[in-house]
């Protein structure tokens, strides 16, 4: 893309997003969107706008008719409709509140402004946030630790890396006693590890993982409560066993898998990126191949099996984003709450319309209510660290 392509799409996002954008320079603009090759020009024009101007009104028939220009409207037997707003310039009022391009949202088909609502409370984003409790009961915060050597178990040294991951250095000696550690993460924290066999460990906020300071006998057990993304290193000699809720296992030589079993839903999800892995629910098992998912009942012996997965919904937490596909309130609420560790109220009516989008998990919890409200569907106040929902 040239210079003067460059600041002809400036000029053309400039003037959208400031409400003068010409009926007649709606197709240029559209079709410097079409192109995946100006992304990340689009993005840091927009980024560029979110420093000057703040907007508090969205024209959503303006910004329909221009989607229409761009992509194809879809629905569903609701009539909800999906628009992705991925190199769309009607998405530019929406993205300059986070300061970003890329991401998309589902609009309903409303001939009406829509005001968007400033909160007067907020919530930060969480972070990198864990708690070691070691084996002799003693506990090391990580967010507050220096890096370097965190303590010396036997043969097994824990440290803190400069990019402040947990890890282990090489498995301990033959015969020595194994020492169980806990990594424990809060409700708005996450943390990454990397164990003593060179397996890395992404746990999600609210989650917990207990595994030994040293792998040296005929396998390799951890156990999981919450979520977390694990990469397994390759020992065909030694497999790798995750112990979950209600004798749950999922049993691997070297993949890459994710599991949620938070307590309060209803399955426990293990989804493949890649590899195989056998899932075992009691006297059942599934073995899952790449793209596929294993939902086994928390509270009985079933296992289900999900041939296509969406891969990049379940993983999307360990990219920094929130991503929904068909998601209902509760299912967005549910990650919302775990994130910002929030409290979630529900009032009034139920809110019954399904939510599609991708957002970025690094902003105030206010953006991303107001980006969720943009849609007609639902309607929030923040109280202190509690949210209430209406429809």
């Amino acid at each position: 893309m040239s210079i003067q392509q460059q600041e002809r799409l400036s000029d053309l996002l400039t003037r959208y997003y400031k409400g003068n954008l010409a009926e007649a320079d709606a197709e240029e603009l559209s079709f410097y969107l079409k192109d995946d090759r100006n992304n990340d020009t689009i993005r840091q024009v927009l980024t560029g706008l979110s420093a000057e101007v703040a907007p508090a009104e969205v024209d959503m028939a303006d910004m329909q008719r221009l989607i229409r220009n761009v992509k194809e409207v879809s629905s569903d037997s609701d009539n909800i409709r999906r628009l992705s707003f991925t190199r769309i310039a009607a998405a530019a009022a929406v993205l300059l509140m986070l300061g970003i391009g890329g991401y998309f949202l589902l609009i309903p088909p409303a001939e009406k402004r829509i005001t968007v609502k400033r909160y007067k409370d907020d919530v930060q984003p969480g972070g990198n946030k864990a708690m070691l409790t070691l084996s002799d009961g003693s506990t090391i915060s990580l967010e507050d630790a220096q890096q370097g050597s965190l303590a010396q178990q036997g043969g097994s040294q824990v440290i803190k890396s400069a990019d402040g991951e947990l890890a282990y250095n090489k498995n301990g000696l033959p015969g020595e006693e194994i020492q169980y550690n806990t990594l424990t993460t809060p409700l708005g924290g996450q943390y990454r590890i990397t164990l003593p066999d060179g397996t890395s460990v992404w746990l999600n906020a609210g989650s917990s993982l207990r595994y030994p300071t040293a792998f040296t006998g005929k396998d390799r057990k951890v156990e999981l409560k919450g979520e977390g993304y694990f990469d397994v290193a390759k020992n065909a000699t030694m497999p790798f066993y995750v112990m979950l809720n209600n004798g749950v296992e999922v049993r691997v030589l070297g993949t890459q898998f994710n599991v949620n079993a938070y307590s309060d839903e209803k399955n426990i999800a293990t989804t493949l990126v890649e590899g195989a892995v056998l899932v075992k629910n009691k006297e059942i098992a599934n073995v899952l191949q790449p793209g596929q998912q294993s939902l086994a009942g928390q509270n009985d012996n079933t296992l289900k099996l999900v041939k296509n997965a969406d891969i990049a919904a379940v993983t999307a937490w360990k990219e920094g984003v929130f991503k929904f596909n068909d998601a209902e309130i509760e299912t967005v609420m549910k990650q919302l709450s775990r994130w910002y560790d929030i409290e979630i109220v529900y009032e009034g009516n139920p809110v019954k319309e399904y939510f599609n989008g991708t957002i970025p998990r690094n902003v105030p919890v206010s953006k991303v209510l107001e980006l969720l409200e943009l849609t007609g569907l639902v309607h929030f106040k923040i109280e202190g660290k509690r949210i209430i929902v209406t429809s």
